[in-house]
């Protein structure tokens, strides 16, 4: 009779860590694999490039702030952080990367945290993660501007000629033109912390010769149209963009303007109307035929640790016949499967609490 319920004891002490075992491995491959795979599944159908007929397909990316070292807490916490956050946005972009293919990829800015306080040695350690997490970026046309957190320029945050330099000796300058097939993509890298009317106006004015493609985009870190009229209305009315893509905010806007390039004196006016598309599953379209009318979108974030509960990257199809169509490709939540780690670390500390119960350290010796 003993040796009966000694056995049951046996038994069910190994199915309990069978289920343990179970337990994790499941939430493991869920929690980093299929859940990925399963929202990529959600996302709307983009054309392969064998099926593009005289389209470009534009990856947006906004706000990945890669984690820095500085103001995140110390081993093991900061490490790990880093680590998993890096880990979301590798698995993500990637996903994104396979399901679009896009002919040109658009960095919106605040690549970096802590890009612009960074030690040069800390600096290029961001610049070999963003690489690795990035890495296939290479296969596409890709552009890159810098936030505030990058370069500075937010607060006491001061921008300096140095934080530009390094900037630019690893990625690219801040402002030019960046020509791809029958689009301009221009850089101004314009600030609401300054009103560089003139020196804007300037920039653009150089680039004239390079600007020859049938369409043209703005592509600025910081919301445009959202300015003072005084402010952009002259340096909108020289650039003619037909879209604007923005950062900075982590969410998902769309603003239109029904005449923000006329040839309309009343500086007082300044008609722009603002719209939350952070719930979009389908396209919204752009017609560029209007060339009156401009249209800014604002792209989210794509990191989970912006505070922000939609995050996302932004894909735009632009035909020549200037027909445009925008979407938004959502990400999980990754803070909802931390939960479910928290959640199943409590249920494994029960099992164990009920393994010991069942088969105390000094029974078991007893058994053997």
């Amino acid at each position: 009779m003993v040796s009966v319920i000694q056995w049951n004891r046996r038994g069910q002490s190994h199915i309990i860590t069978k289920l343990v075992i179970s337990l994790i491995l499941v939430a493991v491959a869920f929690n980093e694999y299929f859940v990925y795979t399963i929202q990529s599944l959600r996302w709307i159908t983009i054309k392969s490039p064998s099926e593009r007929n005289h389209e470009m397909v534009i990856l947006l990316i906004s706000d990945p702030q890669l984690i820095g070292i500085q103001d995140e807490i110390g081993f093991p916490v900061g490490p790990l952080a880093r680590w998993d956050s890096d880990s979301y946005l590798r698995k993500t972009f990637s996903r994104v990367y396979e399901h679009t293919q896009p002919d040109v990829i658009i960095f919106l800015g605040d690549i970096m945290d802590e890009g612009s306080k960074a030690t040069d040695l800390e600096y290029e350690s961001y610049f070999d993660r963003f690489n690795s997490i990035f890495y296939e970026k290479k296969h596409s046309k890709t552009i890159v501007i810098p936030g505030d957190n990058d370069i500075g320029g937010e607060g006491s945050d001061f921008r300096t000629a140095s934080k530009v330099r390094r900037f630019e000796k690893h990625f690219e300058n801040l402002t030019g033109v960046v020509s791809h097939g029958f689009v301009d993509f221009l850089k101004l890298d314009n600030r609401r912390a300054k009103d560089l009317v003139i020196e804007t106006k300037q920039l653009i004015s150089s680039f004239a010769s390079q600007l020859k493609a049938t369409y043209r985009m703005i592509v600025n870190h910081e919301s445009m149209i959202t300015k003072s009229k005084g402010s952009i209305y002259p340096i909108l009315r020289m650039a003619q963009p037909r879209i604007i893509f923005s950062g900075h905010w982590h969410l998902s806007q769309m603003f239109t303007c029904a005449t923000c390039l006329a040839d309309d004196e009343d500086m007082n006016n300044w008609p722009y109307h603002a719209k939350d598309i952070s719930n979009i599953e389908d396209f919204v379209e752009v017609d560029f035929s209007d060339l009156i009318s401009l249209s800014e979108i604002m792209v989210p974030t794509c990191s989970y640790r912006m505070g922000v509960p939609n995050m996302g990257y932004g894909v735009a199809i632009l035909d020549e016949s200037g027909h445009m169509k925008y979407t938004i490709l959502w990400l999980p939540s990754r803070y909802k499967l931390l939960y479910i780690y928290a959640g199943v670390l409590v249920i494994v500390a029960v099992l164990f609490l009920i393994k010991f119960i069942i088969s105390p350290p000094k029974r078991r010796g007893m058994y053997r």
